[in-house]
């Protein structure tokens, strides 16, 4: 692997009070900054805005739930960015916050304005982290959850994997196994296995992100979904290591 892109969900960074869980992010932060000493490209792909921002504000007085999801997210990618740029400045690396809607993919000239920026980032010791523009999206423009756009960064950037970091262990079969891998010859049967559960606070689930599997799969692309918690769960994986769930590149 070169170029990986990291996903990191809602659920996996928060805490079980809800709050950002910062031992998590630096752990993290260390195994991003290890595979970069070793010469692999890492992009994250973060949530956590709406769940900082609920600690740090009372909204009570406003009626609208958009206008409420709003406030969270602008208030707390503040804070979510500068628990990235402090835990990465204590290595020397920079990160750089990119938002984005859909509109940014459809539109030629910002996917165009988009990639060069990504492209010129990873050139020094950088490390984009990226977000949905919560503030300014519409409904029609919000993506179905970040794993949809962890699927269009990694496309965008022709990554040679995803790594999904999840709160369970990888997909599980009929009777609660792992299944380890995932190719042509199975993943029509795999599909039966996967149910539309969504993780407390987040828009996603394990539909979404076999949807986005299977797509990038299908276009070369592997895809790993593992337990983020799992110590060293990035070096592992970078390194072949049978972790989670691998959906094999199939071209």
């Amino acid at each position: 692997m070169n170029r990986i892109i990291v996903k990191i969900g809602t659920k996996v960074l928060s805490t079980s009070e809800g709050k950002l869980d910062t031992d998590f992010l630096r752990h993290i932060v260390e195994q991003v900054v290890e595979l970069r000493k070793r010469g692999m490209e890492v992009v994250i792909i973060t949530s956590g805005a709406g769940a900082a921002g609920r600690n740090l504000i009372s909204v009570k007085r406003i009626e609208s739930e958009t206008v409420q999801k709003q406030i969270f997210a602008a208030i707390g990618q503040v804070k979510l960015m500068g628990v990235y740029a402090d835990l990465f400045a204590k290595y020397q690396y920079l990160c750089a916050q990119i938002l984005a809607t859909k509109e940014d993919f459809r539109d030629e000239e910002h996917y165009r304005n988009m990639q060069n920026c990504f492209e010129g980032l990873l050139l020094d010791n950088v490390i984009p982290i990226v977000n949905e523009n919560d503030v300014v999206a519409t409904t029609e423009l919000m993506f179905t959850d970040n794993d949809e756009l962890a699927g269009l960064v990694t496309k965008l950037l022709q990554a040679d994997a995803l790594i999904i970091l999840t709160s369970t262990e990888g997909i599980l079969d009929g009777s609660g196994k792992i299944i380890q891998v995932i190719d042509s010859s199975n993943i029509e049967t795999v599909s039966g296995y996967i149910t539309p559960d969504t993780s407390t606070g987040g828009r996603g689930g394990m539909i979404s992100k076999f949807a986005v599997a299977k797509e990038l799969s299908e276009k070369g692309i592997s895809v790993h979904i593992v337990n983020g918690k799992r110590e060293r769960i990035l070096l592992d994986v970078a390194a072949g290591e049978k972790m989670g769930t691998r959906f094999i590149a199939q071209v």
